[in-house]
C-alpha cells in the first residue's frame, strides 16, 4: 500500500461500543476501510467520502481494501452502517486502533530465565539460527544501531548500495534499507518507543558476542516494519501496510521473510486485517501473535482477542507464562483460540540506545515463539508455515497452567520444536476425535465434524456460554 499524496491522517481517536459487545473499541476519527466487490461502482463510497478522498485513497496491494477519508460531518458509525447496505460494498469497517500488548513494570536486572524453561540451551546444541531466514517484526520499529542487534538487523543490499530516492529493488518501496515505516511512509523504521526493540532482542539479539543479552536465534536477519507510533498505538490500515510490505518484499525476491512476530492487538473484528494476514499466509509467512494482556478468555472474541484470534490456519496465538511455569496473571487465554504459552513475565531484552530492560506481557511471549520458528526453519528451510506451526505446537511441554487454557495445553519447548524439524511430530489428540489438538477448534470436547456455524474458529460444541467476565 502506497500513501503518496494521501491527506494527513487525523490523530483524534474516538471510543465506540458496538451493539452486543461488552468491550470499548477505538478507531481513527474521519476514516473507514472499504472493499468494493469485483467490478462494483464506487458511487456509494463517494456519497460519504471527502472531496478528493477516493483519488488519493490508500489501497492495500494484498486485499484491495482502501482507506477512505470521510466528508465533513460524516460520522464513522453512520458511514459504516450506510455502506453495509450497498450491493457494491463487500465490507466497510472502522480503521481500528491497535496497541502494543505490553504490561510494563519497573526495570530490573535479572537473568533471562526463559532459556532454561524452554530448553533453549539444548536446542542451541543442534541449531543456533541462520542469517538467510528473515524474521519480520511489526511493531514500534527497531533500534537498528543497537550494540546487541546491529549484527542481526536485515539489510536490503540493493537499496543500501543504490540511489537515494529510487526503488532500487523494485519491491514498490523506496530506500527501505532495514524495513519500512508505515507511520511516516518512509524507509526509516527506527524505534521511538522501546517495545519493538525489546521484542527484536528476544527474537535475535546477537549471541555469544560478549555483549548484553542472548536471543532465541544467535544468527538471523530481523526486518522491521513500524506501524505503532511513539505512544505505542497505530491503525489497522497502517498494520495492513506493513503486511503489504512484507508480502511485496518477499515476492520481489528482496528478502526471504518466513516469520512475522506481532506483539500487538486491540479493536474489533476487521475483515481487512484478517484478509491481509491470510494473504501473508498465502505468501508463505508464518504469523505469530501475542494473545493479549486483559486476563480474558479470547474464545469470547472480544476486544483484545484480535488479531491473534482470527481464524487463519497459520497463526500461532501465544499466552504468557511465569518463571514458575504458571500462567501470567495478565495473560489472555482460550481453549480454541490461544495455542501455546511462552515466557512473558519479567523478560530481559534490548531497549533503544544500547539499553536493556525487563518487562512483562504476552508481547514478550510472542517473540520467544517467533524466534523458535526461525530456529526450526534454520534447521530445515524447506518447511511450510503449516509444518513449522506443527513442529512448535505438537512438541511443547504439557503444563497444568496451559491445560484447559490453550488448544495444546502446552508451553513452548525449543528443543522439541527443533528436533521435530527433522524427525516429524506425534501430535496429541486429547478428546480422541481424530483431529490433533493443535488443529482442533474444540480440543477438549469430541467434535469430529469440526462444526463451526459462524466460522469464527471456535467449535460449536464449546462456544462459551457466558462471556460477561471477559
Amino acid at each position: 500500500m502506497k500513501k503518496a499524496g494521501i491527506i494527513t491522517a487525523l490523530t483524534l481517536v474516538l471510543a465506540f461500543s458496538f451493539a452486543g459487545s461488552a468491550f470499548t473499541q477505538e478507531f481513527a476519527a474521519g476514516e473507514i476501510i472499504v472493499k468494493l466487490k469485483p467490478g462494483a461502482s464506487s458511487a456509494a463510497v463517494a456519497a460519504v467520502a471527502a472531496p478528493g478522498a477516493l483519488s488519493s485513497a490508500a489501497v492495500s496491494s494484498s486485499t484491495g481494501a482502501m482507506l477512505v477519508k470521510l466528508g465533513e460531518g460524516v460520522a464513522v458509525t453512520s458511514a459504516v452502517a450506510l455502506l453495509a447496505q450497498s450491493q457494491d460494498v463487500e465490507y466497510a469497517e472502522p480503521n481500528w486502533i491497535q496497541y502494543a500488548t505490553v504490561v510494563p513494570n519497573d526495570p530490573q536486572q535479572g537473568s533471562q530465565w526463559g532459556w532454561a524453561m524452554i530448553d533453549a540451551y539444548d536446542a542451541w546444541d543442534i541449531e543456533t539460527g541462520d542469517a538467510s531466514i528473515v524474521v519480520n517484526v511489526i511493531d514500534t520499529g527497531i533500534d537498528t544501531d543497537h550494540e546487541d542487534l546491529v549484527g542481526n538487523v536485515w539489510t536490503n543490499t540493493a537499496e543500501a548500495g543504490g540511489i537515494t530516492g529510487v526503488d532500487d529493488d523494485g519491491n514498490g518501496y523506496v530506500d527501505d534499507i532495514h524495513g519500512w515505516n508505515a507511520v511516516a511512509n518512509n524507509g526509516s523504521p527506527e524505534d521511538d518507543h522501546y517495545h519493538g526493540t525489546h521484542c527484536a532482542g528476544t527474537v535475535g539479539a546477537v549471541t555469544n558476542n560478549g555483549i548484553g543479552v542472548a536471543g532465541t536465534n544467535w544468527s538471523t536477519s530481523i526486518a522491521a516494519c513500524k506501524f505503532l507510533n511513539a505512544s505505542g498505538s497505530g491503525s489497522s490500515m497502517d498494520a495492513i501496510e506493513c503486511i503489504d510490505y512484507i508480502i511485496d518484499t518477499k515476492n520481489a525476491g528482496t528478502a526471504d521473510i518466513r516469520v512475522s512476530s506481532n506483539s500487538w492487538g486491540g479493536g474489533g473484528f476487521s475483515s481487512a486485517l484478517r484478509d491481509a494476514i491470510q494473504a501473508a499466509s498465502d505468501a508463505g509467512i508464518l504469523w505469530v501473535n501475542a494473545a493479549g494482556n486483559d486476563s480474558n478468555n479470547n474464545d469470547c472474541l472480544g476486544s483484545g482477542a484480535y488479531p491473534s484470534a482470527y481464524n487463519v490456519d497459520t497463526i500461532i496465538a501465544v499466552a504468557s507464562t511465569t518463571s514458575s511455569d504458571g500462567m501470567s496473571s495478565f495473560s489472555n487465554y482460550g481453549q480454541a483460540t490461544v495455542d501455546i504459552g511462552a515466557p512473558g513475565s519479567s523478560i530481559l531484552s534490548t531497549e533503544p540506545d544500547d539499553g536493556y530492560l525487563s518487562i512483562s506481557g504476552t508481547s514478550m511471549a510472542c517473540p520467544h515463539t517467533a524466534g523458535v520458528a526461525a530456529l526450526v526453519l534454520a534447521q530445515d528451510p524447506g518447511l511450510t508455515p503449516a509444518q513449522v506451526r506443527e513442529a512448535i505446537l505438537c512438541n511443547g511441554d504439557a503444563t497444568s497452567a496451559m491445560n484447559g487454557n490453550t488448544t495444546t495445553g502446552m508451553r513452548l519447548n525449543a528443543l522439541g520444536a527443533v528436533t521435530a524439524a527433522t524427525g516429524g511430530s506425534t501430535c496429541a489428540d486429547r478428546d480422541s476425535d481424530g483431529t490433533p489438538d493443535y488443529l482442533d477448534n474444540c480440543p477438549y470436547d469430541d467434535n469430529a465434524d469440526q462444526a463451526d456455524d459462524d466460522s469464527n474458529g471456535v467449535g460449536d460444541v464449546c462456544e462459551p456460554e457466558d462471556c460477561g467476565g471477559c
